[in-house]
């Protein structure tokens, strides 16, 4: 971590400071004081130190999750290098920013980490804040779990406002980034709604009567097969549509070109053409 390298030689130093006041004279403890406060206030602005440091010298993403991206993503597959370059260090920040908290495992897998930041820099990829600040608490469970706001429902994500959390299942979160055309993308449905929290502002279509059937036809999942997927009773139409705006996004403009267009305004950019 950057903050722990800048306080590396106040901590020599004060170490230097103590040695003499132990071995020749108790009067150099004073000169300690100086590098302990430094210390303190190094401590305490050490995430803005690191955020300065890692957004003006970003460090390489990892290869292997690099390499998941060019196997995996075709969004990623279809961009410039130059705005691939981007996209990885948005990915690298977006892991540092926010917190990924197990439940019932040990530890979050780099690969599930990686799932879940490249949707939520995919869809923010057109906007300048990235990071969806307040939602920074990720909690991940490995199967479909209840929680309490709807305690009666095994249920693969949701977002809670409240508190900026969202909790995903990884099973169906790894499933929809693995195989989009098979399993629901649930990362990319919590995230609009993310989205649509931070940007209220923002001109949104007004999706119309038979926006159901738009969409099985553009991605062939019936609404049926996506609620019982995530397993919540109420599913609004408007994280579907973003999803598949964002899976299926030549389908998505042959079905419903007037919502594409809207959409390609909201998050200010155009999936069918490379940044």
């Amino acid at each position: 971590m950057p903050a722990q390298l800048l306080s590396l030689p106040f901590v020599v130093s004060a170490l230097v400071c103590l040695y003499f006041a132990w071995e020749v004279d108790e009067g150099y403890a004073i000169y300690m004081v100086p590098f302990v406060v430094l210390l303190a206030i190094i401590y305490v602005f050490s995430p803005q130190i690191n955020w300065w440091w890692y957004t003006r010298n970003t460090p390489k993403l990892d290869p292997r999750l690099t390499i998941l991206l060019q196997q995996r993503m075709p969004f990623y597959q279809q961009l410039t290098l130059e705005a691939k370059k981007q996209f990885r260090d948005r990915i690298f920040l977006y892991m540092h920013a926010n917190e990924f908290t197990p439940q019932g495992t040990d530890s979050v897998p780099e690969d599930i980490k990686l799932v879940i930041a490249a949707s939520a820099v995919q869809l923010t990829f057109g906007q300048e804040d990235f990071l969806l600040a307040p939602f920074e608490k990720i909690i991940i469970y490995p199967k479909p779990f209840p929680s309490p706001q709807y305690p009666r429902h095994f249920h693969a994500s949701e977002i809670y406002e409240e508190d900026g959390v969202i909790l995903f299942s990884a099973e169906q979160l790894m499933l929809g980034f693995m195989q989009p055309n098979q399993y629901y993308n649930i990362a990319l449905h919590e995230y609009a709604k993310v989205f649509r929290v931070n940007y209220p502002e923002k001109d949104y279509p007004k999706l119309p009567e038979d926006i159901w059937e738009k969409l099985e036809q553009i991605s062939h999942f019936s609404r049926k097969a996506v609620t019982e997927w995530i397993n919540l009773e109420v599913l609004p139409p408007y994280p579907v549509s973003v999803s598949h705006f964002f899976i299926f996004p030549q389908a998505f403009q042959a079905h419903l070109p007037e919502v594409y267009e809207r959409y390609v305004k909201v998050f200010g950019q155009d999936p069918l053409r490379a940044a």
